[in-house]
């Protein structure tokens, strides 16, 4: 997108249109009669052509010398002139550059009326602006002939006028939608990462407006979320194809929602409605400052770049999902791929539009010449600029074929704004965040109660909710590591052995567990009086039928004998929501 103020858009008013030409466009319907200027200061020559055109029906001026014709012409505007050379006061050549200087880019013909046969004086006609000349004597024939094609070229020229004036109007329309468009456009998307310290973002519109699209947002928990996408096709369409995805990652990040949830509700958004065959190929990181890691999803982008700072290899990400808006939400499983990442690494993220990038020769930048340029770098504190000046020599001035956009996020916390924190006060009330990540060793010995216990020792406004609070952690807790990380049945508690049964193979998977995580995310914000605990666990598993006990199964089934904890803690919440296939739930508990 382009960087312009942009003031407030002028609503089109058809007043405003280009002036539609009235010149050149009338008596069509009659399309060989014209109006003639005759000028001639030869009397007996005036009177014949005169007379000749009036028979065959043109209107007729006439004028005596050079200046009286321009002084027809500029009142009259006739559709052809006849003009003769050698007159007092303005003679035919001072005449015709006058004439022709007043029309502009009106075509009106000048036809030489001259005696004068020799060369020179036959090119000079031409040269002043003439379009013919008739050698004297005229002859009837050859002027009616003379006539017809300045008929002929009059009509070819007003439907020139016209086209254009229509040409005109459309790009007035088209100027002013841009506008509005982009205007739309930057309200919605916002400055591209501009407001973040920590973010570089270079683009390359290919046309006035872009259909990359780069987003950042900072949830409530101090995590950094990046949108980088490149839309089918490029220009204004793509851009507008962008706004809900857009609209739907601000509104969600800005509510701490998960990595998953996100990128579930934006390819459910799109896919709805989208046209066929339209899609957003995209990148969207979580980066966690606290834990150190990095989430991230690629579907149809080059592979995402990690590069420590402290030197070292260089981390490639390939995508490995569709883009967005291609499969519908229950064919879609997200592939998430987290990383370490420590303080000083950079990520860097590209459209597809920089590899794809061709120089003067038809060469293409590619993923070869990309990778020469990051190895041969030796400080990252200048990466991101040998990057563009790589760009900018192989472009040379050679203005892209497509959309390129190239993103650098530095792993700084001390960049974001508002430092990740565990508990701060804010006026009356307070704000907490705990957020833990368990991988096998820690689920072979962890306790839910640990947390509740650390967020009550932290807040301790929420004393009085520690019951309430260890049910819901407790119950999606299990929920997580038994139907996600573990994958067992739910089937087995169905009789009395087949419970004994569970929690014995419960007991063996997880001491032979060595592959697996999940992790917990808690937010609170409140006092004694009023507030909420924004509870988001999210498994490596494959996910549970979660479906069937938030629907509701017949007395007796195997959804009811083994939901009641999940029914339980539904009811201590305001809002209790599962995502994905069930490896994602978000809990709010509100007093």
């Amino acid at each position: 997108m382009r960087e312009r103020a942009l003031s407030q858009p002028k609503l089109f008013d058809p007043e405003d249109e280009p002036e539609k030409p009235e010149r050149g466009l009338h008596n069509l319907a009659d399309e060989n009669r014209l109006t003639v200027l005759v000028v001639d200061d030869d009397q007996t020559n005036r009177i014949f052509l005169e007379n000749m055109l009036r028979r065959d029906g043109h209107t007729v001026y006439s004028a005596g010398d050079g200046r009286e014709a321009v002084a027809i012409y500029q009142e009259k505007h006739p559709d052809m002139v006849l003009m003769d050379v050698m007159m007092p006061l303005m003679n035919g050549y001072d005449a015709t550059r006058e004439i022709k200087a007043i029309a502009g880019k009106h075509f009106v013909p000048v036809t030489f009326l001259t005696a004068l046969t020799d060369e020179p004086s036959l090119v000079n006609c031409l040269e002043v602006g003439g379009d013919d000349f008739i050698v004297k004597p005229v002859s009837r024939a050859i002027l009616r002939a003379k006539l017809r094609v300045a008929a002929r070229m009059r009509r070819l020229y007003g439907e020139l006028e016209l086209q254009q004036h229509e040409l005109n109007i459309h790009h007035e329309r088209l100027r002013y939608e841009h506008e509005v468009a982009e205007d739309i456009f930057t309200k919605v998307v916002g400055s591209a990462g501009i407001d973040y310290a920590n973010m570089r973002v270079e683009a390359l519109p290919f046309g006035i407006t872009t259909g990359d699209l780069i987003l950042v947002e900072q949830t409530p928990a101090g995590k950094q979320y990046v949108l980088l996408g490149d839309y089918t096709g490029h220009g204004l369409g793509a851009a507008i194809g962008t706004i809900p995805a857009a609209e739907t990652f601000k509104a969600m990040t800005r509510k701490g929602l998960g990595l998953r949830e996100i990128i579930s509700e934006i390819n459910r958004k799109l896919h709805s409605t989208l046209p066929v065959g339209q899609f957003l190929a995209a990148c969207i990181l979580e980066w966690n400052p606290h834990r150190g890691v990095v989430s991230i999803w690629n579907g149809g982008l080059p592979d995402l770049i990690i590069a420590p700072g402290k030197g070292g290899m260089f981390i490639t990400i390939p995508s490995q999902n569709l883009p967005l808006g291609i499969e519908n939400d229950g064919e879609m499983t997200p592939c998430i791929e987290v990383r370490h990442v420590h303080h000083g690494d950079r990520i860097y993220l590209y459209s597809d539009g920089l590899i794809e990038m061709r120089n003067k020769d038809g060469g293409m930048f590619g993923e070869e010449r990309l990778g020469k340029v990051i190895s041969a770098n030796s400080d990252r504190n200048h990466l991101f600029d040998e990057i563009s000046e790589g760009v900018r020599q192989f472009r040379d001035g050679q203005p892209p074929e497509d959309d390129v956009t190239i993103v650098e996020l530095l792993c700084d916390e001390s960049l974001l704004q508002g430092n990740f924190v565990s508990n701060v006060d804010s006026g009356n009330q307070s704000n907490y965040v705990l957020s833990v990540q368990l991988g096998p060793r820690a689920l072979r010995n962890f306790d839910p109660l640990s947390l509740v216990e650390r967020l009550v020792k932290d807040a301790d406004w929420l004393e009085g909710h520690r019951s309430e609070l260890y049910t819901i952690v407790a119950e999606l807790y299990s929920n997580a590591l038994e139907y996600g990380v573990l994958a067992m049945d739910s089937a087995l508690k169905e009789t009395p052995e087949g419970f004994a049964s569970y929690y014995a193979q419960r007991s063996r998977l997880l001491s032979e567990l060595n592959a697996g995580w999940i992790n917990v995310d808690i937010s609170c914000i409140g006092d004694c009086s009023s507030g909420e605990v924004i509870l988001q666990i999210e498994d490596s598993g494959r996910g549970f039928d979660f479906r069937g006990f938030r629907e509701g199964a017949g007395e007796g089934s195997s959804a009811v004998a083994n939901g009641r904890g999940l029914k339980l803690a539904r009811e201590l919440c305001k809002s209790l929501s599962h995502y994905s296939h069930g490896n994602y739930v978000r809990a709010v508990y509100a007093w």
